[in-house]
């Protein structure tokens, strides 16, 4: 009796339990099959300009033959294997401890998942240096354009364990403190730093190349590298405070001022009419009220360092470069991830003026309706979409999704660089536990919403036109 009732709690527990608490987490990634820059000929004479219609060459520097996964671990002990997919191939593997990396080199266009038995902080790079293909031991390195993931998997919490990626000067990192937070940074070499926050306050870091840092706070944050609102952008969803990628509640970094001539901006998409408040971190104060109609979205170019958006249904936040091509060049990509939990409706918008592709990836088989087409995506496998414009998914398990996008302008343009880390696909649906302290400051006298006309049509045009994608 007491046997039958010790298998029958262990399998009453196997069937409730997440993956990951039988110690596995799952990465999964695609590497940009096009890792170079095509560069105009030619500029307008004395002008900063170009003159597109002299064509576009290649740049021989540019040209790079693989990504490089970099994999930084938490804890002692943690086993890593990584494979290729679909024929689930393992192509390396390690036992790591606290703070140790692991590099793999994969070629262009290779489909991968990373495997662990404690989650991990994996970061696909890609892109030259100074025309030299990327090592681990370059005095440079792409900047991410990403939320860190926390040791927990999540993107908010309070311990982290992380790459430093970026070139020699600058400070691309930005620690957003979501609660009061005494903070300590630990390089992997032993030195440290130690300062606090106040709540909904940043500040921007400088971390030395390929180098391991901890950083420990005592109340939640988030961590994000990149930049806005230049020639160069690239494109980045933002996690809710909730936990996930829907939520009424975001924290992210943004710009003080934008490039004119490019087509970017943050692309807020809602299922329901909503209203939203946009914050500045540095001043306390509202700079943007708006509305959004359900099933639609806007753009927004919010005039700040830092900002935290709050709106009254849930929605989903991305900044999205559009790849649109001007005389005055500018130059849109993205490598980026955004996660679905169970049983949560997402409507979200990819860029219009690219060459598109989201990998929508299962850990275990999934019922998903995508574009309101029923999907079944099986393990370790994934379905594609390769339009831009709005898309809706909902699907019965976690899924992750991987957005690659280049200009179209030219047909054989590609990536000159990338940063992205990479969530865990088992800690999608984590919900972290964080006691905000709400901004109280007055609103602009006049409300500040960078709204572009021409982005609102193109965004009101993308229900009525969305296509479906090709399913692998």
């Amino acid at each position: 009796m007491a046997l039958l009732l010790t298998c029958s709690l262990f399998l009453l527990f196997a069937l409730v339990s997440p993956a990951c608490s039988a110690g596995e987490y799952t990465y999964y990634g695609v590497v940009p099959e096009r890792i170079y820059y095509a560069r105009p000929k030619a500029a307008l004479p004395g002008q900063s300009e170009y003159d597109l219609s002299k064509g576009f060459i290649i740049d021989p520097s540019s040209v790079a033959h693989y990504g490089l996964l970099c994999i930084i671990a938490a804890r002692p002990e943690t086993t890593v294997k990584v494979y290729t997919l679909p024929d689930n191939l393992l192509v390396s593997e390690a036992t790591l401890g606290s703070m140790e990396k692991h590099f793999v080199k994969l070629p262009n266009g290779t489909i991968f998942k990373v495997v662990s038995n404690h989650a991990v902080s994996v970061i696909l790079l890609g892109g030259n240096i100074g025309g030299e293909e990327l090592e681990p031991n370059s005095a440079e390195a792409p900047t991410p354009q990403t939320f860190y993931t926390a040791t927990d998997g999540s993107c908010i919490g309070k311990e982290f364990v992380i790459l430093g990626c970026q070139g020699t000067t600058g400070t691309p990192f930005k620690i957003i403190a979501l609660e009061p937070s005494t903070i300590t940074i630990t390089r992997e070499d032993g030195v440290k730093q130690s300062f606090k926050m106040e709540a909904n306050s940043y500040k921007s870091l400088q971390l030395y190349p390929f180098k391991t840092y901890k950083i420990e706070s005592t109340g939640n944050i988030v961590i994000e590298s990149g930049g806005f609102g230049g020639r160069s952008t690239r494109s980045l969803w933002i996690p809710s405070v909730e936990g996930g990628f829907v939520g009424r509640t975001f924290y992210s970094a943004a710009s003080s001022g934008y490039w004119p001539a490019s087509d970017d901006g943050f692309r807020i998409t809602a299922l329901e009419d909503a209203k939203l408040k946009i914050w500045d971190l540095t001043l306390k104060r509202v700079i943007g009220e708006l509305q959004i109609k359900g099933g639609t979205g806007i753009s927004v170019r919010p005039k700040a360092d830092a900002i935290m958006i709050e709106s009254s249904k849930p929605v989903m936040i991305a900044y999205i470069n559009n790849g649109t091509i001007r005389r005055e060049l500018t130059y849109g990509t993205g490598v980026t991830y955004f996660a679905v939990k169970p049983n949560q409706e997402c409507l979200f918008f990819l860029p219009t003026n690219s060459t598109v592709q989201a990998y929508i990836f299962a850990y275990e088989e999934t019922l998903a309706t995508i574009d309101d087409v029923p999907v079944t995506i099986k393990a370790d496998s994934y379905y594609k979409i390769i339009t831009g414009g709005f898309h809706k998914i909902i699907a019965d398990k976690n899924l992750l999704v991987q957005v690659i996008h280049w200009p179209l302008t030219p047909p054989f343009q590609g990536i000159q660089s990338f940063g992205t880390a990479i969530p865990c696909i088992q800690t999608v649906n984590a919900a972290p536990n964080v006691k905000l302290t709400p901004l109280t400051g007055e609103s602009l006298p006049t409300v500040y919403v960078a709204v572009g006309a021409a982005i609102i049509i193109i965004a009101a045009l993308g229900l009525l036109f969305m296509k479906r994608g090709g399913k692998k």
